[in-house]
């Protein structure tokens, strides 16, 4: 088995990168490191993970001159090495793929995740999508989604939640140090309830505001509550000023970016975890990881239904699912929680069960092993 692995990056922190790094890493375990090569079109920067990841070629950027090298470093590959698998983790490479893929033969298998497939495709996007003999999502909302739409013949789409590594994400007391270096309240002396992600405008669907408005509605009842939001973003400024003119701003903390290696206790530190998303265009999520990553930790965790998200959740056994624009309803869940910390012990214990039986890198392994085999019909699985 051969298989050429095409991405716009595995570098930065975002969801599908983070989703191509843990499959990467999966295929090079189940067929061996030289039988995966990876080309990445984006390079790493000051913004990458700090644990380094090999990839075989990087164009290095997304500019008109690094799309064409990439292009044509990609049909060299695929015509000197004769991959078995061409394997695209995004949908927006999957025409130049599609195409390239003829020149060996290849198979073709396409990563779908979420709002990149209900935002408008380009022609050569959709022409893809459409072409690609296999394609897999990571949650079933999007699949039934491309299903519904006529994108994809009717049940024709895989699905492979994400994944967590479970030997980083564990419950447990948070580091002190970590705590100061954040500025994070002591768990012991607070309620800490916390978001985590990429504070961008262009993530605003991940409900940034209307947490901190839900939290404005349940921080008088609550003196000891506080709101962590956590990471970097051009966003920030605005939430700052939105948490001031809430009257709010004393109880929200801002931690900034947090280093992969702080992830954890950064998690642990919380008492309940919200992202809870909305769908639109250029809005929406697959299955969001960060609600996983706190669910491994064993936080409780709230999530939308407009979208994958709710898929993390088991209602009443590790979280709620709310809609994104009740924010009484949001606001209820928080103050239902400070107050009842049985049903939070509760809940923290489900979340860890529930990561552990659906959400480890073994299953994620396991179901990408019979995805390939049952497609491509090639060797076993080592």
């Amino acid at each position: 088995m051969k298989i050429l692995f095409v991405t716009p990056g595995c570098f930065d922190k975002g969801g599908i990168s983070r989703y191509s790094r843990y499959q990467i890493s999966a295929l090079r375990d189940l067929w061996g490191e030289g039988a995966v090569r990876v080309f990445s079109l984006l390079g790493q920067n000051c913004d990458s993970f700090e644990e380094d990841f090999k990839v075989h070629w990087s164009a290095g950027g997304i500019g008109m001159a690094a799309k064409v090298r990439f292009a044509l470093r990609l049909a060299k590959e695929i015509l000197l090495w004769r991959p078995d698998v061409v394997h695209v983790a995004h949908v927006n490479l999957s025409g130049l793929a599609w195409g390239l893929a003829h020149l060996s033969n290849a198979k073709t298998l396409l990563n779908t995740y979420g709002l990149e497939v209900w935002s408008g495709l380009s022609p050569d996007a959709a022409l893809g999508l459409r072409k690609m003999q296999h394609v897999l999502s990571d949650c079933y909302y999007t699949a039934c989604y491309l299903e519904n739409e006529g994108l994809r013949p009717a049940k024709s789409t895989s699905v492979i939640w994400d994944c967590v590594d479970l030997d980083q994400f564990s419950p447990g007391g948070p580091s002190p140090v970590v705590l100061a270096r954040y500025g994070i309240p002591d768990p012991e002396l607070h309620f800490n309830l916390m978001t985590l992600g990429r504070l961008s405008f262009s993530a605003a669907h991940k409900g940034y505001e209307r947490l901190l408005k839900a939290f404005a509605i349940v921080a008088p009842l609550y003196p000891q509550c506080r709101l962590i939001i956590a990471g970097k973003g051009d966003m920030c400024e605005e939430l700052r000023r939105q948490a001031a003119s809430l009257g709010v701003n004393d109880r929200v903390i801002f931690t900034g970016m947090v280093h992969d290696g702080d992830l954890a206790d950064v998690y642990r530190a919380a008492h309940l975890f919200s992202l809870v998303s909305d769908r639109g265009l250029q809005r929406g999520e697959g299955i969001p990881l960060t609600p996983l990553e706190a669910m491994a930790c064993g936080v409780p965790i709230l999530v939308g239904n407009h979208d994958g998200s709710q898929e993390a959740v088991a209602t009443g056994e590790n979280g709620f699912v709310l809609d994104p624009f009740d924010l009484d309803a949001h606001a209820g869940i928080i103050g239902r929680l400070v107050a009842d910390r049985e049903l939070l012990h509760k809940l923290g214990v489900g979340a860890t069960k529930r990561a552990r039986q659906f959400f480890s890198y073994e299953d994620f392994r396991e179901k990408n092993c019979e995805l390939y085999t049952e497609i491509f019909k090639k060797e076993d699985c080592v």
